[in-house]
């Protein structure tokens, strides 16, 4: 039976701790760091997903907004006030997605 990723992952996480434990009690600093360095890469992997998804949600809610903003402006809804503070906040909104599309790449 296929296990899923997630599971896969944190059996491979179990797996690097029993070996640490084991290269423990045989006394083997250089396994020992091995096993270390591999589970330090494998936590950044997992942060670094973690990051980006944050960052594409942030985007993807961004353009909600956007689309909104737009039809209302398009629709003629609000004064000139409003209509003028919706395109400043347009005008934020397009720089903070341009500024999150290149930490994303």
């Amino acid at each position: 039976m296929n296990e899923p990723k997630r599971g896969v992952k944190a059996m491979s996480i179990d797996d690097y701790l029993d070996l640490y434990n084991y290269a423990k009690q045989i006394g083997d600093a250089g396994w020992q760091a091995e096993l270390i360095e591999s589970l330090r890469k494998e936590a950044g992997t997992t942060e670094s997903e973690r990051r980006q998804k944050e960052l594409q949600c942030r985007f993807e809610d961004i353009n909600v907004v956007l689309k909104e903003l737009f039809s209302k402006l398009e629709n003629g809804e609000g004064d000139e006030n409003q209509m003028l503070a919706w395109k400043e906040r347009m005008i934020e909104l397009k720089l903070e997605r341009i500024f999150l599309a290149r930490k994303m790449k």
